[in-house]
């Protein structure tokens, strides 16, 4: 397996384990009810619909499958998680920047209603960005907590990943977002260096500069935002 290769470049520092999605905590976590599913720890890499055409869609991540360039993608994806986990959440890799390093990309995001903004205007106050995806129970369980987060000392961007408008409007319509959500496109992917896994988090502080990085949905994910949002607030 692709996946097992990958693992075994990093020696004993990482392991490959198989578990059936029926009795896998973190499959029934995120809904999964097929296979394979990929995971980093809590961080969700692959799902089966990027490996095959369920329902004919054709949107996966990693189709065709059988493309030798579609595999190394994924090889490449896996690898940069497990180098996420492995550095303790920044990247380690010197071909990639690491987020404290960065800033918030000053792309132009449309927002659901149209409007223009970028990074800049946004520069004043804490900016938390989600990338999220529709399918994904933990990142709504992250929009309902934001929603609770006073709009007077962070702000929240939430850019939706691998899900259609039409998709996002009926579970906002159920689950009303906090801030400005965002339908991703190739273009705002990639001035964010990519979404290695969802949901991914960024906390930038006032001036812009990403202070911290989160992957996936640990149990103490909200916990661990809150901590990172006090400490740049009392740095004010």
């Amino acid at each position: 397996m692709l996946a097992q290769e990958t693992v075994r470049q990093f020696g004993s520092e990482a392991k490959f384990v198989v578990e059936d999605y029926g009795a896998s905590p973190l499959a029934d976590r995120f809904g999964v009810d097929k296979y394979p599913a990929v995971f980093v720890d809590d961080a969700l890499i692959a799902r089966p619909e990027d490996f095959y055409e369920w329902g004919g869609s054709g949107a996966g991540r990693y189709l065709p499958w059988k493309d030798p360039e579609q595999r190394k993608e994924f090889q490449h994806d896996l690898a940069r998680m497990i180098d996420i986990r492995l550095a303790g959440g920044t990247l380690r890799s010197a071909k990639i920047t690491p987020a404290k390093e960065q800033s918030l990309p000053d792309v132009a995001l449309v927002d659901l209603q149209g409007k223009r903004f970028t990074a800049r205007d946004l520069r004043g106050k804490p900016v938390l960005v989600e990338f999220w995806a529709t399918w994904c129970p933990p990142c709504l369980e992250t929009m309902q907590w934001m929603g609770e987060l006073d709009p007077k000392r962070v702000q929240v961007v939430a850019i939706a990943v691998e899900s259609k408008r039409e998709d996002v409007d009926r579970v906002l319509a159920a689950h009303p977002a906090p801030g400005r959500v965002v339908m991703a496109t190739p273009k705002v992917l990639e001035s964010f260096g990519g979404v290695p896994a969802v949901p991914t988090m960024l906390l930038a502080d006032a001036q812009g500069k990403v202070v911290k990085a989160f992957y996936g949905a640990p149990p103490d994910l909200h916990h661990q935002i809150a901590r990172e949002l006090d400490a740049i607030t009392l740095s004010l």
